[in-house]
């Protein structure tokens, strides 16, 4: 099983991505975890990212998504199913990516697309809180209390995304809108896509979309 998840920013598709993966022994490409991760790296590759993600908030280039891509699908036994989280993001990006699909050995199954409004995205996001070191994310006000607590996992500094501000949130799902819908409407003349509801709780919005695979 291959299964293409997407949604705006604070839709949740990265747990329930988490979520698929556990459940069907599916591998989870999580290419915004990934690309974050060398934005962190103090190379060439890494500042470059860090100024388009983190800076200008922008997508990086095709160029660069080619390469992760191609290292992170084919770098997997054929028999592995995945689970892409985001990705791919728009038209240009999707020749190539059903391409490393198809010489893969694979097909995609299904689309999943968690709907929700600018207004709750903007709401999630705001909470929205991640552990410097390992990544883990949590919700402010919930998962911690203060700002100055630090992760139950590595002990890490937890801080804010520099993209999670009203602006950058505003800025990518404008980008969602424009480059990564047209993606939804590629697969749904195939038959593929499942649309739910991203404004419930987790275990129900994950319920939803089992029932409807």
């Amino acid at each position: 099983m291959n299964i293409i998840i997407l949604g705006p920013q604070g839709s949740g598709k990265g747990t329930q991505a988490e979520k698929l993966a556990q459940k069907f022994d599916l591998e989870h490409i999580d290419m915004g975890k990934f690309l974050r991760e060398v934005a962190l790296l103090d190379t060439q590759l890494g500042k470059e990212i860090h100024e388009i993600i983190n800076i200008k908030k922008e997508l990086v280039s095709d160029k660069i998504l080619r390469e992760v891509i191609h290292l992170k699908i084919m770098g997997l036994g054929r028999e592995q199913g995945v689970v892409f989280d985001g990705v791919p993001r728009n038209i240009e990006q999707l020749e190539y990516f059903e391409k490393v699909v198809k010489e893969s050995g694979r097909k995609i199954d299904k689309v999943i697309l968690i709907k929700l409004s600018q207004e709750e995205s903007l709401k999630r996001i705001s909470k929205r809180r991640i552990c410097e070191k390992c990544k883990k994310v949590f919700i402010f006000g919930k998962d911690i209390q203060s700002e100055d607590e630090k992760c139950d996992i590595c002990g890490g500094r937890i801080i804010q995304r520099v993209d999670d501000t009203e602006e950058g949130v505003k800025k990518r799902l404008a980008i969602f809108n424009e480059e990564t819908m047209p993606i939804v409407e590629y697969y749904n003349k195939q038959g593929k896509v499942i649309e739910i509801d991203g404004d419930k709780e987790i275990d129900e919005v994950f319920k939803n979309i089992l029932d409807n695979m």
